[in-house]
C-alpha cells in the first residue's frame, strides 16, 4: 500500500471500537467481477465501492446489426472458410481483452490460461462473444472450451451445424469422387456427354419418381461400363 493511504487507514483502526480489522486496498472495479465470475456473492452488498458502476453499454441494435452480419458471412462461406473466420473472431476478440495489439500472439492451440487468461478476463472475452454472436455464451467459457480452436469449434457448432447432406447429394458426391479418380484416357466425350444428357433429362424430372441410389460398394467396385450402368438405371434414360 502507498504509506499515505496505509497510515490513514491504520489512524482509522485505532480511532474505531473494532477489536480486530482488516486493512487492504483494494481495486473493487477488478476484485468483484473476478470474484463474483462464477457465481453471485453477498460479501460485498454493503459495501458502496463494491456496486458496479453503471455500464456504458453498446446499443442493442447495433448490437444485433453485428450478429447478423456474422451469421450472413457464415452462411456465404463455405466449411473451412466458416472455421477461419470463427478462430479469427476469438483469436481477435481475445487479443483485445488481453490488451495486445494484434492477434498473432493468440496462438489457436495453446491454452487460455496459458495465455493469461484469468476469471476476470475470461467473462469479458464472453461478453464480448456475446455481443458478436448474439447468442448466450456461459462464463465458463474458456474453461468448457480451453482453446480457441476448441471455443471457434464450440461457435461454430451454434451458429452454422453442419447439415446432414440428403443421400442422393451424397452419391453424386461420391460419383464425383469416382469420375475424378479415372485415368484421364478415360474421361472422353462421351462421358462428358452422358453425364449432360443425364443432367438435361434429370431436370424434367418429377422429384417423387427418383429411384433409390445405388449402394455405396456397387459404386465403389463399379467399372466405366457398370458406372454407366449404374446411372441408367437410377436415373432412367428417354
Amino acid at each position: 500500500m502507498a504509506p499515505e493511504l496505509a497510515v490513514a487507514a491504520l489512524q482509522r483502526a485505532l480511532d474505531g471500537d473494532e477489536g480486530q480489522v482488516v486493512v487492504a486496498d483494494v481495486r473493487w472495479d477488478r476484485f468483484v467481477p473476478s470474484f463474483t465470475a462464477l457465481r453471485p456473492s453477498r460479501l460485498f452488498t454493503d459495501i458502496p465501492e463494491a456496486q458496479p458502476a453503471p455500464a456504458e453499454e453498446t446499443p442493442k441494435g447495433e448490437d444485433r446489426g453485428a450478429a447478423s452480419a456474422l451469421r450472413e458471412r457464415l452462411a456465404a462461406a463455405s466449411g473451412p472458410e466458416r472455421d477461419r473466420i470463427l478462430l479469427d473472431l476469438v483469436r481477435g476478440t481475445a487479443a483485445a481483452v488481453l490488451g495486445h495489439a494484434t492477434p498473432s500472439g493468440i496462438r489457436p492451440a495453446r491454452g487460455f490460461l496459458e495465455l493469461g487468461f484469468d476469471s476476470l478476463t475470461a467473462v469479458e472475452l464472453r461478453n464480448r462473444l456475446t455481443a458478436a454472436t448474439g447468442i448466450g455464451l456461459p462464463a465458463t467459457l474458456v474453461f468448457d472450451h480451453p482453446t480457441p480452436n476448441a471455443l471457434a469449434g464450440h461457435l461454430r457448432a451454434e451458429l452454422a451445424p453442419e447439415q446432414p447432406a440428403l443421400p442422393i447429394v451424397a452419391e453424386i458426391e461420391r460419383l464425383d469422387k469416382l469420375l475424378g479418380g479415372l485415368p484421364g484416357d478415360q474421361v472422353d466425350d462421351a462421358v462428358v456427354g452422358r453425364l449432360e444428357d443425364l443432367l438435361a433429362r434429370w431436370r424434367g424430372r418429377p422429384a417423387a419418381t427418383a429411384p433409390a441410389p445405388a449402394a455405396p460398394e456397387e459404386l465403389e467396385s463399379a467399372s466405366r461400363d457398370e458406372l454407366f450402368d449404374i446411372i441408367q438405371r437410377e436415373f432412367g434414360k428417354s
